[in-house]
């Protein structure tokens, strides 16, 4: 146990200098859209293409901020999918930490991408809403409630810190797996081999916590998860979106929205499931 411990934290630690890069761009980039800059503006008017271009800023403050602006019915149905099937959490933060995955950085943005406007697309089409119905806090409200008021360093430094501790956590877990029932045991646990594995893997996506991107990036990473199931898994990962939902609207509706992420998320990753073996 000893032995995996260590192991686990030296994987870690070497990639922790390139998390804390990354996290501090994403950062200083979150702040630039929240105050509301001319950018954020012209990409905002986009509705669904800037919601998805918005969305693969690896941020969950994105979807948080984009969660408000639905529930304040600043902005449509559509626009809110297309952030939450583009957004990824810190899955993009781990994975570019390893070099040799650069093309795959770009394939999954890719894939993201035309998923989030094709489904926000379909949506607007297909449901139609109200606009403005009620009033609060935009993306750029700097109240007690919505605002940060950290210093940026320390803000990145703080995310770093408990990013890593995620991580760690993960590897331990797969290396204790690994250890335990061998890496054939694993992958036979998490049903690699079956089409049921993306389904587990939006499942997982969808828990508010950057624990369940971690999990999915460094899974695929190992070699325990497949490529259609990583797919699956970040689509439906919203970060802390999801909870906004559940307390800036009924439960009905917040349900619904679930229901539409996770059937679009599991058609897709069926999709690469059969397609990419």
């Amino acid at each position: 146990m000893v032995e995996i411990l260590i192991d686990s934290f030296l994987d870690v630690i070497k990639v922790v200098p390139v998390l804390f890069l990354i996290i501090l761009l994403s950062d200083w980039i979150t702040r630039k859209l929240n105050k509301g800059t001319p950018f954020f503006s012209r990409v905002a008017k986009l509705d669904v293409p800037g919601g998805a271009l918005l969305g693969i800023i690896p941020q969950c403050g994105i979807s948080v901020a984009f969660a408000k602006l639905y529930g304040n019915g600043y902005i449509s149905l559509g626009m809110l999918i297309a952030v939450f099937l583009a957004g990824s959490d810190e899955a993009l933060i781990i994975i570019s930490a390893h070099p040799d995955k650069l093309l795959l950085i770009f394939g999954i943005i890719g894939i993201k991408l035309l998923v989030a406007i094709g489904a926000g697309f379909i949506i607007n089409l297909v449901i139609k809403e109200k606009r403005n119905r009620l009033k609060g806090c935009g993306i750029d409200c700097n109240c007690p409630k919505c605002g940060k008021h950290k210093n940026m360093l320390v803000n990145s430094l703080v995310h770093t810190l408990k990013l890593t501790l995620y991580l760690y956590v993960t590897v331990l877990i797969i290396g204790t797996l690994a250890e335990r029932f061998g890496e054939e045991g694993i992958l036979e646990l998490l049903g690699r081999d079956t089409f049921l594995q993306p389904v587990c893997a939006s499942l997982i996506g969808m828990i508010p916590s950057c624990f369940s991107s971690v999990l999915i990036a460094e899974g695929y990473i190992k070699g325990v998860l497949g490529f259609g199931s990583l797919i699956s898994g970040l689509l439906a990962n919203t970060g802390f979106g999801i909870l906004v939902l559940f307390r800036e609207l009924p439960l009905k509706k917040t349900l619904l929205i679930i229901l539409l992420l996770q059937a679009i998320s599991i058609l897709v990753g069926e999709m690469f499931y059969f397609t990419i073996r």
